[in-house]
């Protein structure tokens, strides 16, 4: 039974990794390639977030992610409590891996509960954290979308080819925060 759940954890754990590097890394990777004429502290203000420092960064992945956090930000000021959750809630689920690992390494030194079957439970517990975070992706796309109709209320990109590209980097963000490493 253990040896199940390890399988089917660690399936769901490479799905989630391989589906974050295929959506996200790939993307980001050519979008830090691509030269924006708009900065990160532009388009925070132009969303109507004005940054608290500066940041200079013009790549179409650094936009991308900005527009995906000021996405959440207009998603929650519309009413949505999902997105609140979404965007100060990943504070703590970094503490996640952390947590299970003392948990483990406590009862493997205690002999509390057999080795194999708190790498199991801890296993199951990361899969079932991923798959959580996996199914709240909508409420991230909607975000981006969110965040590009008041951006072209606002005047928006110079060009198509940027707006392209920082659409394309912020929709591939949201496979950032499925991982909590």
């Amino acid at each position: 039974m253990r040896g199940l759940l390890i399988l089917l954890s660690a399936l769901v754990l490479a799905a989630a990794w391989l589906a974050r590097w295929w959506f996200w890394w790939r993307v980001r990777d050519q979008g830090r390639r691509t030269e924006c004429s708009m900065s990160v502290s532009a388009l925070k203000e132009a969303l109507g977030f004005p940054p608290k420092k500066e940041e200079p960064l013009r790549d179409a992945a650094a936009l991308g992610s900005a527009m995906r956090e000021c996405g959440l930000r207009l998603l929650e000021a519309d009413g949505l409590a999902i997105a609140r959750r979404r965007r100060t809630g990943w504070w703590s689920l970094r503490i996640l891996p952390g947590l299970l690992l003392v948990v483990l390494v406590f009862a493997a030194v205690s002999r509390w509960m057999p080795l194999a079957w708190a790498i199991a439970v801890a296993m199951l517990i990361l899969a079932f954290h991923v798959l959580a975070r996996a199914s709240g992706l909508a409420v991230e796309l909607r975000a981006v979308a969110r965040a590009r109709e008041e951006l072209e209320k606002r005047g928006g990109f110079h060009r198509l080819s940027e707006e392209e590209a920082v659409i394309t980097c912020a929709r591939a963000s949201a496979w950032d925060s499925v991982l909590p490493w």
